[in-house]
C-alpha cells in the first residue's frame, strides 16, 4: 500500500500534520538526549534520565498520536473513551518507552536490536490501542497496512540499536529514527483504516475539551522537557567536557604510559608519556588506527626491520588474544626495563600501561648482590653458597666441596697493612675462579675463608685442589711488595654426607686437619673425624679445669756442665698432665690446643709460680729453666705473671731462665725483642730452645738478647756420623764464642755423645745420658749415679 501525500492532506489537517510532528521530533530529541546523558553519567543520575527518557518517549508517541488524530477526518465529530485512552498512554509508555530506552543503553548488540524492534512494536501496539478508543464506530485495518506500519517501526528502531553505543551524533540520528518510526506507524496504519458502522453521536463539548486538554498537556509536558532537557544537556555536556579535560590532563601527567584499544581492535585513547616511552612525536597517532599501524609508527620512529615488525605484531597478537588479563616484563632497545600490563575492559576492548622499572630491577638487583655478593671479591658469599648447596644437594648430582683458609695471612695483614691484605683477598679470589673454571663455583665465606664447587669425580676435585695449592704459593705482586702465601684446604663429597648442612661442616672438619697438621695442605674428611673433634672438645673443656683440679704437675730434667766434671748447674722444668680418665697426656698433644684455645696463658703462669717455689727450695748457684710458649709471648699479662712469680718465691732473677723456640722468634721478631730487652733489664736470662730447627736464621743470634743457644737433639744424635752436623756444631761453638753465648747440647744418649761435646767445646747438656725428666729428689740421686758411672 502506498500512502500519498494528496491522500494524507484530505484525510488530514497539514497544520495539526506538522505540529505532531514537531512534537514527535521534540520528543525523539529529548529522550535521545536523555539517554545519551544516561550512557555517560553514573550512579544515580543514570537511574532517573534512564525513567525520564522512557517517559519522554512514552508520552512523546501518545501525544503525537492524539495530536494528528485531532486533525483527522474534520468531516467527522470524533469522539474518545477516557478509559481506553489512558490505557494507550501507558501502552506507549510500557511498550514504546521502555524498549526504546533499553535499545540505547544494553552493552550486548544483539539485546539492542531486540529491544529496538520491540520498541517498534510498541508504537504500532499504542496507535492500535489508541484507535481503539475512537466512539465513532470500528476501525477496520487492513492487514497490509498493519504489516507495514509495524515493519516501518520495528524495522527503524532496530537499525537505531544496531549502531555503536556512543559513536558519532548518536542523539542527532535516534531523535530523526524516532520521529520517522513514530510518524510512520501512525500514517501507515491509518491510511489503510476504515470505519465500520460509521454513526453520528452528539459529542459532548467536555469530550474533545478533555482530549484537548490532555494532548495540550502532554505537549507542555514535552516542550518543558525540551527546555530542561537543553538546559541539562548544556550542564552534563559542561561537566563531560571539565571531566575531559580532567582526565587529559590526569593522562597526560601519568608517570604510567597508557594505551586503549576497542572492541574491534583500534586506537580509542593514548597519552604522552606513551609518545615517550614508544620515542613517537605527537600527531603521529590518531584514533582508529589499528594494533599494526601503531606498531608500524614504533617501528619507524625506532628504525626497526621488518623481520623486528613482523616478530613485533606477532608477539602483539598472541599476547593480546588471551582472555585474562596479564602482565609481562620487556627490555626495550636502550635497555630499559619496562613492565606492560594489558587489562581487560568490560564491553570490549583493553588497555595497556606501561611502567619503567628500570630503578626498581637495578635496586633490586643491587640487593641480591649486597645479600649473596661479597662486595670485596665480587664473589658470591656465604649465603649464595649455601643456597647453591641447597639447590644442588640431590641423590644423584654428586659434587665436591673444598674449603680453603690461607696461611699466614694474619701476619700479612699486620706487618704489611689491611689494604695489602684487600688486594691480597681479591688477587686470590681471581686465581680461584680461573682455576674453577666455567663449571665450577668460587665463594668467598669471610675472612680468608673461601670455598669451590667442583662437579666431578673425587680425581678431578683432588688435581683442583693440588692446582691451588701450587698457585696460591706461587707469590703476588702487590703495591711493589712481594707478598707469599699458602692455603690449606678441607675436602668433602656429598657421598659422605645426609644434607648441604653436614657437607659444610664434614668440610670445615677437614679443614681444622689441614690446619693442625701445619698447613699448606690437603686434608680429606673420612669417618672417625667427627669423633676426633668431639675428642679434642672434650680434652678442651677438661684442659680448662685442669688447674683448679690439681691435675698438672711439673717435672725437672737436670743440666750439667760440661766443662767442670759434669757437675749439676740447673734444671728444666717439664709440664706433665694426669688425666683423671686418660691418664698421662702427652705434652705434644695438649699443649697444642692449649696454644690454641689461649689457655697457655693461665696454664703458663700456673708454670712459673710453681718452677720458682721449687728453684726456692735449691742452692742459690742451681738455676731453673722454663718454657714460654709464643702465644704467651703475646700476652700483656706476660711481664706481670713473671715478675709475680719471682716476687712471691723470693728466687734471683738471674736464677730464672726463659726459653723460647726459634717458631716464636720468626712470627713477630720485633715484639719478642722488645718482651725479652724487658725481662733481661729483669734480670732473667734467656734461651732459644731447639736450634737449628723451625726457621733458624743466624740474625737472631745477632738481634735477640740471648744468653744461651739449645742446640737441637737431631744434631747431636748424628754428629758422630754425619760431618754436616759435625760442622755446623762446630761452627755454633766458634759462633757462640764470639758472641759471648753459652751453649747447651739436648737429647745426650750415650758416653760418646758426651765426651764429643765436651771434646768440641759445649758448656753443658742435658739428656738422659745425664738424667730423665722427673721429680728433683729423683733426678738428684740419678743424678748422682750417673756421675758415679
Amino acid at each position: 500500500m502506498i500512502v500519498t501525500l494528496a491522500q494524507l492532506a484530505a484525510d488530514h489537517s497539514l497544520g495539526v500534520v506538522a505540529t505532531a510532528l514537531a512534537i514527535c521530533l521534540v520528543a525523539g530529541w529529548l529522550s535521545a538526549t536523555l539517554l545519551q546523558l544516561a550512557v555517560l553519567a553514573t550512579g544515580r543520575p543514570r537511574r532517573s534520565l534512564l525513567a525520564g527518557a522512557v517517559v519522554v518517549a512514552g508520552i512523546g508517541v501518545w501525544t503525537t498520536h492524539f495530536v494528528a488524530m485531532l486533525g483527522y477526518r474534520p468531516d467527522l465529530m470524533l469522539s474518545f473513551g477516557g478509559w481506553t485512552t489512558a490505557v494507550s498512554a501507558l501502552v506507549g509508555i510500557m511498550l514504546a518507552g521502555l524498549p526504546f530506552a533499553l535499545s540505547a543503553v544494553l552493552a550486548n548488540r544483539v539485546a539492542r536490536v531486540v529491544m529496538g524492534a520491540l520498541s517498534g512494536l510498541g508504537i504500532a501496539g499504542m496507535h492500535f490501542t489508541g484507535m481503539a478508543g475512537l466512539l465513532i464506530g470500528v476501525p477496520v485495518s487492513s492487514p497490509e497496512s498493519v504489516m507495514l506500519a509495524c515493519l516501518v517501526g520495528a524495522g527503524t528502531l532496530a537499525l537505531v540499536g544496531a549502531l555503536p553505543v556512543g559513536k558519532g551524533p548518536i542523539w542527532l540520528i535516534t531523535g530523526l529514527a524516532f520521529t520517522i518510526a513514530v510518524a510512520g506507524t501512525h500514517f501507515v496504519a491509518i491510511a489503510g483504516t476504515e470505519f465500520v458502522g460509521l454513526r453520528s453521536r452528539l459529542v459532548l463539548p467536555q469530550e474533545n475539551t478533555m482530549l484537548s486538554i490532555f494532548t495540550a498537556a502532554g505537549t507542555t509536558v514535552l516542550f518543558l522537557g525540551a527546555f530542561f532537557g537543553v538546559v541539562t544537556s548544556r550542564r552534563f555536556q559542561a561537566q563531560a567536557r571539565s571531566h575531559a579535560e580532567i582526565l587529559a590532563a590526569a593522562l597526560d601527567n601519568m608517570s604510567n604510559g597508557l594505551v586503549y584499544f576497542g572492541e574491534d581492535g583500534s586506537l580509542q585513547l593514548f597519552n604522552r608519556r606513551y609518545l615517550e616511552i614508544t620515542g613517537l612525536q605527537p600527531g603521529i597517532l590518531s584514533q582508529g588506527m589499528s594494533h599494526s599501524e601503531v606498531i608500524a609508527a614504533i617501528g619507524d620512529a625506532q628504525g626497526w626491520s621488518q623481520d623486528r615488525r613482523k616478530l613485533a605484531i606477532e608477539r602483539a597478537r598472541l599476547w593480546t588474544s588471551a582472555a585474562d588479563s596479564e602482565s609481562i616484563e620487556y627490555v626495550m632497545d636502550d635497555g630499559r626495563i619496562m613492565e606492560v600490563e594489558l587489562r581487560r575492559v568490560d564491553g570490549g576492548g583493553y588497555v595497556l600501561t606501561f611502567d619503567d622499572v628500570s630503578a626498581q630491577r637495578e635496586a633490586q638487583r643491587r640487593i641480591a648482590e649486597l645479600a649473596y655478593g661479597d662486595p670485596l671479591t665480587g664473589l658470591p658469599n656465604r649465603r649464595a653458597l649455601l643456597q647453591r648447596l641447597e639447590d644442588d644437594f640431590k641423590p644423584n648430582n654428586h659434587f665436591k666441596l673444598l674449603l680453603l683458609d690461607l696461611d699466614r695471612f694474619k701476619i700479612i695483614n699486620d706487618t704489611y697493612g689491611h689494604g695489602v691484605g684487600d688486594q691480597l683477598l681479591i688477587e686470590v679470589a681471581g686465581r680461584l675462579s680461573q682455576i674453577a673454571g666455567e663449571a665450577g663455583f668460587v665463594a668467598r665465606l669471610g675472612g680468608d675463608e673461601m670455598a669451590v664447587l667442583v662437579y666431578g669425580d673425587l680425581e678431578a676435585a683432588t688435581a683442583i685442589a693440588e692446582e691451588i695449592l701450587d698457585q696460591i704459593s706461587q707469590p703476588f705482586q702487590i703495591g711493589g711488595n712481594e707478598i707469599s702465601v699458602g692455603c690449606s684446604i678441607g675436602l668433602c663429597s656429598t657421598r659422605e654426607a645426609k644434607d648441604a648442612a653436614e657437607l659444610m661442616r664434614f668440610c670445615d672438619i677437614a679443614l681444622y686437619e689441614s690446619k693442625r697438621r701445619g698447613g699448606d695442605r690437603l686434608s680429606r674428611y673420612c669417618l672417625g673425624m667427627v669423633e676426633k673433634i668431639a675428642a679434642r672438645a672434650q680434652l678442651e673443656v677438661d684442659l680448662r679445669v685442669a688447674i683448679a683440679r690439681g691435675e698438672f704437675h711439673l717435672v725437672y730434667q737436670p743440666v750439667h756442665s760440661l766443662k767442670h766434671d759434669d757437675r749439676l748447674i740447673g734444671y728444666e722444668a717439664l709440664l706433665r698432665w694426669q688425666h683423671p680418665v686418660l691418664g698421662p697426656i702427652s705434652p705434644a698433644q695438649f699443649i697444642p690446643l692449649a696454644e690454641e684455645t689461649g689457655q697457655i696463658v693461665e696454664i703458663g703462669a700456673w708454670v712459673l709460680e710453681e718452677a720458682c717455689r721449687q728453684a726456692a727450695k735449691l742452692p742459690a748457684e742451681l738455676y731453673m729453666a722454663v718454657n714460654i710458649s709464643a702465644v704467651q709471648f703475646h700476652s700483656p699479662r706476660l711481664l706481670s705473671h713473671l715478675t709475680r712469680a719471682l716476687a712471691e718465691s723470693n728466687v734471683a732473677p738471674h736464677r730464672l731462665e726463659v726459653e723460647l723456640t726459634e717458631t716464636a722468634i720468626a712470627e713477630d721478631g720485633k715484639h719478642i725483642a722488645m718482651v725479652l730487652n724487658a725481662m733481661r733489664a729483669l734480670g732473667v736470662s734467656i734461651a732459644m730452645d731447639d736450634f737449628g730447627t723451625g726457621y733458624s736464621s743466624l740474625a737472631h743470634l745477632r738481634d735477640m738478647p740471648l744468653d744461651r743457644i739449645k742446640i737441637d737433639r737431631s744434631f747431636v744424635a748424628t754428629a758422630e756420623t754425619d760431618k754436616p752436623s759435625m760442622a755446623i756444631l762446630r761452627g755454633l761453638m766458634m759462633i757462640a764464642r764470639e758472641l759471648n753465648i753459652s751453649i747447651l747440647a739436648e737429647g745426650i744418649e750415650s758416653a760418646s755423645q758426651l765426651e764429643l761435646l765436651r771434646r768440641i767445646g759445649c758448656d753443658a747438656g742435658q739428656g738422659y745420658f745425664l738424667g730423665r725428666p722427673g721429680p728433683i729428689a729423683a733426678a738428684d740421686k740419678e743424678t748422682c749415679l750417673a756421675a758415679t758411672a
